[in-house]
């Protein structure tokens, strides 16, 4: 289990150990059916964690969560469900992403409309919808229009890489309605997703996390009423970045679960693996490159732990140090776990290659998380313009 230099409530560690428990009994297990399904999410197990309060712990207790809507503890239940696995782990906690804008930007009504399904035994799936063809790191070059007309707005564009897209019952969708704005154009709408106009292409196949399955979005003029918006108009990209800077730390968290994941496998396979008359973790080179897994996740860990103190301390804390931390924090931690994920492969040599382990999986599952949310490029990007 993860460690936090911090101590923890009680009602911490009972979450900390109900997502430890369901991560090795339910979570491992399921990883390698779900790999090779390739585009079908399990939703039997989503319910299954619905059902003992891990998928809407994160949602404030006055719209029927759990209450912990601090993003320390968040990070702490995210490391522990991607230690069972990648993309289920982050399939779980997926509607957290979706109330971030609703909790930043929307109305009372909003938050009690929208966030009150999320909760309870038998909550729908949410999706946010960001990423265009043309529109990855650059959120503010949007091109989905929101043209307003009589009672709301019709949208027109393209989006893509939509996690949960087609599953979901709820969008958050971001769209110009000030074209000639970057990011003071852009808004933000809620969606259900039984909107006309809005249709949905095909799964998208992909390298790894295959239990969140993501599609295209297409919308022809579908419409949005006002009472439908989020914000202001041209409030959206505020919203979106609030949302990156949470985002990011707790998938920063996810990554180093998956980190974690292949260092014990790695460790625990070098102990009993036998080469040249010993076991290889008495063999200087695989001993030093399990040390050099372990240092890195500690270290990993204590940047995001801190970001996520950070992002809690509200306005204690200035925005760009505030960015800036996140985007350490997602650096350091998605890299950390290619590294260790790679390092685990190496380690197991050729069966390390082979699907029979589950490091092969865990290499593909982290590779996401060195593009999601932001690349590596564009975190570096984002913390040399908040050099100290």
């Amino acid at each position: 289990m993860s460690y936090t230099p911090w101590p923890l409530s009680d009602e911490q560690n009972d979450i900390i150990e109900l997502c430890a428990t369901f991560a090795k009994d339910k979570i491992r297990p399921a990883g390698p059916g779900v790999d090779e399904a390739d585009t079908e999410s399990p939703v039997e197990l989503f319910r299954e964690a619905a059902r003992v309060g891990i998928t809407d712990f994160m949602i404030p207790e006055q719209y029927g969560g759990g209450g912990f809507t601090d993003v320390f503890t968040q990070c702490l239940v995210q490391e522990q469900l991607c230690f069972g696995d990648p993309g289920i782990g982050n399939l779980l906690c997926s509607n957290g992403f979706f109330a971030d804008p609703i909790l930043a930007l929307g109305t009372e009504e909003q938050k009690e409309t929208w966030l009150r399904p999320l909760t309870g035994p038998d909550p729908v799936f949410t999706a946010l919808a960001t990423t265009e063809p043309g529109s990855g790191s650059d959120s503010a070059s949007i091109t989905t229009r929101a043209e307003a007309v009589d009672g709301g707005y019709l949208l027109n564009g393209q989006k893509v890489w939509i996690s949960n897209a087609g599953l979901a019952e709820g969008y958050v969708v971001f769209a110009k309605t000030d074209p000639a704005q970057r990011s003071r154009g852009v808004t933000a709408f809620l969606l259900p997703r039984e909107t006309e106009g809005m249709e949905f292409g095909a799964p998208m196949k992909k390298m790894g996390q295959r239990a969140i399955v993501c599609r295209e979005i297409f919308f022809s003029d579908a419409f949005v009423p006002t009472h439908n918006r989020l914000g202001e108009e041209g409030q959206g990209f505020y919203g979106l970045m609030r949302t990156f800077d949470i985002s990011r730390v707790v998938l920063g968290a996810a990554a180093l679960g998956t980190a974690r994941a292949a260092y014990e496998y790695a460790r625990d396979y070098a102990r009993e693996r036998t080469q040249f008359g010993k076991t290889i973790i008495e063999h200087q080179s695989v001993a030093f490159r399990l040390a050099d897994m372990s240092a890195r996740i500690d270290a990993a860990w204590l940047q995001v732990l801190n970001a996520a103190r950070m992002i809690d301390a509200g306005d204690g804390v200035e925005r760009e140090k505030v960015t800036a931390a996140a985007a350490m924090a997602k650096l350091g931690a998605s890299e950390t776990a290619m590294f260790c994920t790679w390092a685990g492969v190496q380690t197991l040599g050729g069966w390390g290659y082979s699907r029979e382990h589950p490091v092969e999986q865990w290499m593909r599952d982290a590779k996401l998380e060195e593009i999601e949310e932001g690349t590596s490029d564009i975190m570096r990007l984002l913390i040399s313009r908040n050099l100290p």
